[in-house]
């Protein structure tokens, strides 16, 4: 189990990235340095100071388990998810008999009675001021809020005391700390609470075992830099020896990776690593986890006309990766190399055993595009490593143009790449050594999201763009790649032209999360928040779009309905509320009832009567 627990420090060593250090380092038997002591670990982080971009990693640690520390099933509809049976946070939940909706530091839960009919059941805000909630999670019995807030240290510590004696000004100390609190789904009793130190950079639930990832650095405390844990009340730091971090690589930040089984009680396990500063993107399916991050590295120096010196800077990334044991534990599962920036977590997938990526790299005529084929082996000493086996970096996008969008779906991929025309291209994956491309297709604009959908299809959603590659309004469109070497449009795309020195935006382009996707029903659903000119001035609209889909129609995709809340506001004397409260965020489908909310109102719309109006709440602050 120690060993285990090891590899999950192993993960947060993913994160942990590491620069050189004056001692000898010691590694255990995965491969992993070991930070020996307070002194090494000071060391560690002082002595990498250069210049990185995003990173993350993961370690293994001892659990803790000694601290003081289902509902009827309805039709309803569940959050969109890049990998099926693993969950991803939102802050919108339900399991048909109720909504579970976040509202900034508020946690507010709608009860759905027999006929459809809502009620309040809880509204409760956060008890510290300085915080938010961010993502939530249910399971048959738990529901699980994570949320983000600062702890104030009042009191100095002893290294500013000397400058308080000295006459130099101090200020309160706010550390940064991520909250998990645990409550019984039906009572809504709070049953535990953990904090860690950093910021959630990216979570997943899968069945009972919910894993966490955070992000932290330590600016303040020269005494103790090592995060900290507190578990139902009672502080912890971890020992030295668990925090891990990959020789010759950055150590300036802390990645946690903590995990929570919800079938137990007081079991919180947590791996941490020394990486670079910031996060990449986070990959996860029923085998394990991939971290990708990405730091800056000099290339080549050179001194212009006045004798100053300049450097090229070139984007390195590492893919750290974890596999899941029976236990749902996590063990070290290897690393490698890759070239560019993963734009986001659809371009990284797994499938049947082989690591597939696809990257960005460079601006204008430098711009590069690459895929990567990676699979699992071990060496001698059976430590794992992720071998490259393909590098296709030719054809990917014509000059200039760099990747907007990835899906993959087993032995294909359709990337998008853009400057400005949209180039759609279909490669087959299923010689991972050779990875070829089949067909492509140019039309206008570019889609920042795919979604499969029907009979080989692929819903495109992202931006129209004139000749000049110029954004002018939002774009919906449907790609039939049936015929592989030559993918098309199916029928004409919705294109939704920005006003008169106006401007459109939606969640969805770029958080696949707040898409409402129906195949049962047809639809898709998204909030769009717009501005454009008027005689008075500027008009700001947000309105919930459901869009039907009719794979057989000249246009596939239309607007079904336009949702707005600004009716439930009240007077135009209050309109000044608007502009915060009553912006549409998500909406959820029970039965056949859509319900729709802001921060300020949940409304309820009848799907067979074209989605009309049925009746509305509004939330008391």
């Amino acid at each position: 189990m120690r060993r285990l627990l090891q590899s999950i420090l192993v993960i947060v060593a993913s994160f942990s990235l590491l620069a050189c250090s004056t001692q000898k380092d010691d590694f255990d038997d995965l491969g992993l340095a070991q930070v020996k002591n307070a002194k090494h670990l000071n060391e560690l982080v002082k002595v990498d100071s250069g210049f990185s971009l995003f990173g993350m990693f993961r370690a293994g640690s001892d659990m803790i388990e000694d601290a003081d520390l289902a509902p009827d099933s309805n039709e309803h509809s569940t959050t969109n998810v890049q990998v099926e049976g693993i969950d991803e946070g939102d802050i919108i939940k339900t399991d048909g008999n109720r909504i579970y909706y976040l509202r900034y530091n508020a946690l507010t839960v709608i009860e759905i009675n027999d006929d459809g009919s809502m009620s309040t059941l809880y509204n409760e805000a956060m008890d510290d001021y300085w915080g938010y909630y961010n993502s939530l999670y249910i399971t048959d019995d738990k529901l699980v809020v994570i949320g983000s807030f600062y702890k104030v240290d009042d009191e100095p510590s002893p290294s500013t005391r000397e400058d308080i004696e000295m006459g130099r000004w101090w200020f309160p100390y706010y550390s940064s700390m991520s909250s998990v609190d645990i409550y019984d789904l039906e009572t809504l009793e709070q049953l535990e609470r953990y904090e860690l130190s950093g910021h959630i950079i990216g979570s997943r639930l899968i069945g009972e075992q919910l894993y966490l990832i955070n992000t932290y650095q330590n600016y303040y405390d020269e005494d103790d830099i090592r995060p900290l844990f507190v578990l139902n009340g009672t502080e912890h730091r971890p020992d030295y020896s668990e925090i891990k971090y990959l020789p010759d690589l950055p150590t300036r930040a802390f990645t946690i990776i903590a995990n929570i089984d919800l079938s137990e009680t007081n079991h919180f396990a947590y791996d941490i690593f020394l990486g670079v500063s910031t996060w990449g993107q986070i990959y996860v399916n029923e085998n394990g986890i991939y971290l990708a991050s990405n730091y800056y590295v000099e290339t080549s120096t050179w001194r212009d006309r006045d004798d100053a010196v300049s450097s090229d800077w070139g984007t390195n990334g590492i893919i750290i990766s974890y596999l899941f044991d029976e236990n749902g534990r996590v063990v070290f599962g290897g690393s490698a190399k890759y070239k560019g920036f993963i734009i986001n977590q659809f371009a990284m997938d797994e499938y049947e055993g082989i690591f597939r990526i696809v990257t960005r790299d460079g601006w204008g005529l430098n711009a590069i595009n690459r895929l990567y084929t990676f699979e699992r082996h071990y060496d001698e000493e059976n430590r794992p490593f992720l071998k490259q086996l393909a590098l296709l970096d030719e054809g990917l996008g014509k000059p200039e143009e760099t990747v907007r969008s990835v899906r993959f779906n087993k032995d294909i991929v359709t990337v998008v790449t853009f400057e400005e025309i949209d180039p759609f291209y279909v490669i087959d994956l299923s010689d991972p050594t050779h990875p070829t491309i089949l067909g492509e297709l140019e039309m206008p604009g570019f889609s920042t999201y795919q979604h499969p959908w029907k009979d080989d299809t692929i819903i495109g959603i992202g931006y129209e763009t004139d000749d000049n590659g110029w954004v002018i309004g939002l774009k919906l469109s449907v790609y039939d790649i049936s015929d592989q070497e030559n993918p098309v449009e199916l029928g004409d795309s919705l294109i939704l032209l920005n006003e008169s020195r106006g401007w459109q935006y939606g969640e969805a382009l770029h958080n696949h999360k707040a898409i409402l996707v129906s195949k049962s029903h047809d639809f898709i659903g998204f909030s769009i928040q717009q501005s454009y000119w008027m005689d008075y001035g500027y008009e700001y609209h947000s309105d919930y779009l459901i869009f039907d889909i009719d794979l057989t129609r000249e246009q596939p995709i239309q607007i079904a309905a336009e949702i707005s809340h600004y009716a439930l506001f009240g007077d135009d004397d209050n309109r000044d509320d608007w502009y915060y409260g009553f912006d549409v965020n998500r909406a959820v489908t029970i039965n056949h009832y859509l319900y729709v909310l802001s921060q300020g109102a949940i409304s309820r719309h009848d799907m067979k009567e074209t989605f009309e109006f049925v009746d509305a709440i509004q939330f008391e602050d």
